[in-house]
């Protein structure tokens, strides 16, 4: 016994199958797009235990102020990885980008549920985790 489709169901099935594809291809581009900046792993730089401690996979765990405007580190100076998502799905990497001249420090935050990315500095390494916590306890 042959299979045969009636013509209105393989019209259907077509229409179906263009709708995923135009639905789905742009989704699976972005996801593909998003890439995390090129991280510097030989060697790493001392600052890193210095600002470590400001970071994790749940976001910044103090208050430093947001990069305006944000350096291009992609053309210029050397990113360090801070942190591992661990378990934490839609987590936050932190890198700490050391600009060329070595002269300025900022942390980049890459994740979240949208993939988002935002540039906090410039930073002192002196003082690299102010005293004011921003997930502060509630009394």
């Amino acid at each position: 016994m042959k299979n045969i489709c009636h013509p209105t169901y393989r019209k259907l099935r077509t229409l179906v199958n263009i709708l995923a594809l135009t639905t789905l291809g742009p989704i699976a581009m972005s996801a593909s797009a998003q890439q995390n900046p090129p991280v510097e792993l030989k060697d790493p730089h001392p600052l890193v235990k210095v600002f470590q401690p400001c970071v994790n996979a749940t976001g910044l765990l103090v208050d430093l102020p947001v990069a305006d405007p944000a350096p291009a580190y992609e053309s210029s100076g050397h990113l360090y990885q801070l942190n591992e998502l661990g378990r934490i799905m839609d987590g936050y990497k932190h890198f700490l980008h050391i600009s060329a001249d070595t002269k300025q420090f900022y942390i980049v935050q890459v994740g979240g549920i949208a993939g988002t990315q935002k540039v906090y500095g410039p930073l002192d390494p002196n003082n690299p985790c102010p005293a004011k916590p921003v997930k502060a306890a509630k009394k």
